[in-house]
């Protein structure tokens, strides 16, 4: 005999991991003076490449009650800070059409450690000997290769040139 349905009894559900980490960051950029963490998580998409790998937004203080004028703490090293504050007002600019409003009035220069970042450097692929090359067509085939046979091919050239120098 069969019972009335019943809700699944699992409390705990697989969510996107971007949904869990911002439920989890939320309380602590908060904190920060962060209202949105993107700020944080896309800071090189909002000054460019060559500033994010030399600076870090610290925190964003808006005035009490305010969205607007806030000051923007950036931390850099103390060699880079005198080029910072010559590029405030690019900053600036660039941090207040990402909020898409004058969110930032003014930036504030920080001197201080840098997290280390790691800077991955693209291998040089090597000629492969024919044997190399017959044992990597062996196991990708010959002819038109899908996506996935051409990944394989690219990543065993460079395993087997790299392994086989002399």
């Amino acid at each position: 005999m069969a019972g009335p349905a019943r809700k699944s009894d699992r409390r705990f559900k697989v969510a996107p991991a971007s949904e869990v980490a911002g439920r989890l960051l939320a309380g602590t950029m908060r904190k920060r003076g962060f209202v949105q963490a993107e700020v944080v998580t896309r800071w090189a998409d909002i000054v460019g490449q060559e500033l994010a790998m030399s600076t870090v937004p610290v925190k964003l203080v808006f005035p009490r009650g305010e969205r607007m004028g806030a000051t923007l703490v950036v931390r850099t090293e103390s060699a880079f800070a005198p080029l910072l504050t010559h590029k405030a007002p690019h900053i600036i600019e660039k941090t207040n059409s990402f909020f898409g409003y004058g969110a930032v009035a003014k930036m504030t220069v920080v001197q201080g450690p840098l997290p280390h970042k790691t800077v991955y450097q693209q291998l040089e692929k090597t000629p492969l000997k024919p044997a190399d090359k017959g044992k990597l067509e062996a196991l990708t085939g010959t002819g038109e290769l899908s996506p996935l046979r051409q990944a394989v091919k690219s990543l065993g050239e460079y395993v087997l040139g790299r392994n086989k120098k002399d």
